[in-house]
């Protein structure tokens, strides 16, 4: 589900497939019947299991500081649609899709909601014309529907089991879909991955006589982003970016736009001791610990978490209950939501409860941190029904 497309199809009378279909031949031969609009662009593409959103942040903000126009396609959506396709980082405007989704209406090959989305994606670039377009694979890499451009680099923040009924049930099987946006002759920007996907991306890359850049230290400047993870995509990003601008790339620039780079959902304080953190899945949840730990080592933890069906829920319920015992869960409005009786019998924790409406943020009276995390839909939900609670909040 892709909040606020339907609006768009019913508009243009366009008719898309909400399932999921692996492969590349629907969106080829759209973009084609379009005349090709994501030809001669100039194109970052990532892919991987965690740091996509906040890695592409890194690279537009080094990006816009030195001058350049930056397009982003970000997935999922964090309101809606809109979020998904940004110039400047700042979504673009319904002008902008209507004119996008006209042209939709006219072709004639069918579309998944997905390949709908990323067809308007490459024609609002091809209209708008940013200077680089920094595109987020939607799941995987090699047959995700994002991957029909020629990038001037591949990057891949990080690889973790996901999404295993598509991608495989092995870290080697994962890193083969990552590694499909690889291109020939075009370098490939890598993170700290484990052994055997590095040893999958590395032997793909020799094939396609791509050079493998990897960030050696954690960055250690200013960043508005928290945890050491965030430092490691910063690192990658200012790798990828010093690549890509070559003689124009200056230190100064890179340092002051990743310390301006900011994304909602990642460690993000909307309210005094509230964070809203979109940890969905093992690796991320990890993430969120060691954030947690190092932010917060003498404070306690109320979590408040909602998540899919598709998440291994119990691994991620006993992640989490190392850093509290306070948990609260919530229904939310997805037809892929986990029922929050499910959470709640699996958890093993001293004080659970459900709270099944979000007027109110659940958030302790005591003297806890409250760690809002699951679903970005969920996150996205809070936010706005809490709007006029975090409105004026600005955290230091």
């Amino acid at each position: 589900m892709i909040t606020g497309l339907d609006r768009y199809k019913n508009k243009w009378h366009i008719a898309s497939d909400t399932s999921i279909k692996a492969g590349l031949d629907a969106i080829e031969q759209a973009l084609a019947e379009l005349g090709n609009p994501h030809k001669n662009q100039n194109f970052i593409h990532i892919a991987g299991t965690n740091g996509k959103g906040s890695t592409a942040a890194f690279i537009a903000a080094i990006l816009m500081q030195h001058g350049k126009t930056v397009g982003n396609f970000f997935s999922p959506a964090i309101e809606d649609v809109h979020d998904q396709i940004q110039i400047d980082r700042e979504p673009v405007n319904e002008e902008d899709f209507d004119a996008a989704f006209e042209q939709l209406s006219k072709i004639l090959t069918p579309l998944t909601d997905f390949e709908l989305l990323t067809a308007a994606a490459y024609l609002v670039f091809n209209r708008r014309k940013p200077d680089f377009t920094i595109i987020e694979a939607g799941m995987g890499g090699r047959f995700d529907s994002t991957n029909v451009i020629d990038p001037l680099i591949s990057v891949i923040p990080s690889i973790s089991l996901e999404h295993t009924n598509f991608l495989g049930s092995t870290i080697a099987e994962i890193a083969w879909h990552k590694a499909g946006i690889i291109k020939k002759g075009k370098p490939v920007a890598i993170g700290d991955l484990p052994e055997e996907a590095e040893k999958v991306i590395s032997t793909i890359a020799k094939d396609m006589s791509s050079e493998i850049l990897k960030s050696k230290d954690l960055y250690e400047g200013p960043l508005k982003l928290k945890g050491q993870h965030q430092k490691a995509n910063a690192s990658l990003a200012w790798v990828a970016t010093e690549k890509i601008l070559k003689n124009q790339f200056k230190e100064q620039m890179a340092i002051k736009g990743l310390s301006q780079a900011a994304i909602s959902y990642r460690f993000e304080e909307v309210f005094p001791d509230v964070i809203f953190d979109g940890a969905h899945n093992e690796a991320s949840v990890e993430a969120l610990i060691e954030t947690v730990r190092e932010i917060y080592p003498d404070r306690a933890i109320h979590v408040v978490m909602g998540l899919l069906k598709d998440k291994d829920h119990e691994a991620i319920l006993r992640k989490l209950e190392t850093v509290s015992d306070h948990f609260t869960f919530l229904d939310f409005e997805n037809e892929r939501a986990l029922p929050a009786k499910i959470l709640f019998s699996k958890s093993s924790s001293k004080i659970k409860t459900i709270l099944n409406h979000y007027d109110i943020l659940p958030v302790s009276s005591k003297n806890e941190v409250t760690i809002v995390t699951g679903s970005l839909y969920l996150l996205a939900i809070l936010r706005k029904r809490n709007y006029s609670m975090f409105e004026h909040y600005r955290p230091d």
